[in-house]
């Protein structure tokens, strides 16, 4: 969690040109990708918690020399939630948002 806080406020600092789509977004917009993000990491954690799941797709001959997992889809997704959840926390044109915005972080 302080990794991604860390990411954000360097990202804050950088300049206008390299913001890429974040500048372009509304907070509107930035929930629902963040909602997008937490059920992909709610999917990935259901699916790596299933056993049974993992152990039917291993032994049906799935690809890999372990069960199969989203581990990288799990961890990542929760990664980028926080790290825009953090820079919408540090923008100043978001303030009417913080409200939302520390209640998501805070879940």
């Amino acid at each position: 969690m302080a990794a991604a806080q860390r990411d954000a406020l360097e990202q804050a600092e950088e300049t206008e040109a390299d913001q890429g789509m974040y500048r372009h977004l509304s907070s509107q917009h930035l929930f629902k990708l963040l909602d997008c993000l937490l059920e992909s990491h709610r999917f990935a954690k259901d699916f790596n918690s299933n056993n049974e799941q993992r152990t039917a797709l291993w032994r049906a001959g799935f690809k890999g020399k372990s069960k199969p997992n989203l581990l990288k889809q799990e961890t990542s997704s929760l990664a980028c939630s926080l790290r825009i959840l953090f820079r919408m926390y540090s923008d100043t044109q978001l303030q009417d948002s913080w409200l939302d915005i520390q209640t998501r972080l805070l879940q």
